[in-house]
């Protein structure tokens, strides 16, 4: 993690140099690319991205990604899915989440040179996230119960992007982001929630432990444990393993070229 925060600080200060040393000529057009993914912005999602022009047909491009305080993407799909089970769908709407995504990428482009065309972009990705879930649950009381739970974790992964980007005249350029995929660490997430009514039956909680386990998400597991306690308070542990992967794309970039 620190290596590669270090290594990426380490290329933008190269490249700004590189690119202070050439701001006398102005007649070739500009290395330097800053942009906004407006698409992002559907999601949640402000995205900006700096790439720099290193060869005949390469760059390097680095990304931040941040959403703040987001609900879970693609929430309709996910509300009918589960549109016969009311607890899951109150999860599925109380669901926030704070991610950030640091990418490093180069990009291979097949045209006859950097920054237009179609290009190859293979990169490396560090993810970090904070989400918070109200899960509520019904025992044998009759009594709606809500354990808001919490969690942060961080992963690191890489992956394969293709994409193209257009010149227009000499200062902008639209970059599209077209489709791509990445697989890394294994995420190892520990939640941990308070249920404030509690007072759970020792057969109430081995329900709510069993209902928590029986949440399908492909390629991990969840272990849940539920205090032993029948009095008070209950408090809920969760651990989720499995791999962080995912699809990158459908981004549509406005950029300014310098």
């Amino acid at each position: 993690m620190k290596k590669f925060f270090a290594s990426a600080i380490l290329i933008l200060i190269v490249l700004t140099n590189s690119w202070s040393q050439e701001m006398v000529d102005t007649s070739k057009p500009g290395k330097n690319l800053v942009k906004f993914n407006f698409s992002g912005l559907f999601v949640g999602n402000y995205i900006a991205q700096y790439e720099r022009v290193v060869g005949k047909r390469s760059s390097l491009a680095f990304t931040l990604s941040v959403a703040p305080n987001t609900g879970l993407p693609f929430k309709d799909a996910l509300m009918e899915e589960f549109s016969d089970n009311e607890d899951a769908k109150a999860a599925i709407e109380s669901t926030l989440y704070t991610k950030y995504n640091f990418t490093l990428e180069y990009r291979f482009y097949l045209s006859k040179g950097a920054p237009k065309g179609f290009y190859l972009a293979p990169f490396l990705r560090y993810m970090n996230m904070e989400l918070e879930q109200d899960y509520p649950f019904t025992p044998s009381d009759g009594k709606q119960h809500v354990a808001t739970v919490s969690s942060k974790f961080g992963a690191f992964g890489g992956g394969l992007m293709v994409g193209t980007q257009w010149t227009i005249k000499k200062h902008w350029a639209i970059d599209w982001w077209i489709i791509g995929g990445f697989y890394g660490s294994q995420i190892d997430a520990d939640f941990y929630g308070v249920d404030p009514i509690g007072g759970l039956s020792t057969s109430d909680q081995a329900d709510l432990e069993n209902d928590i386990e029986s949440v399908d998400i492909p390629g991990y597991t969840i272990d849940a444990t539920v205090s032993p306690n029948t009095t008070g308070p209950t408090q809920v542990w969760v651990n989720m393993k499995g791999p962080y992967y995912g699809i990158r794309g459908a981004g549509l970039c406005l950029a300014y070229r310098f």
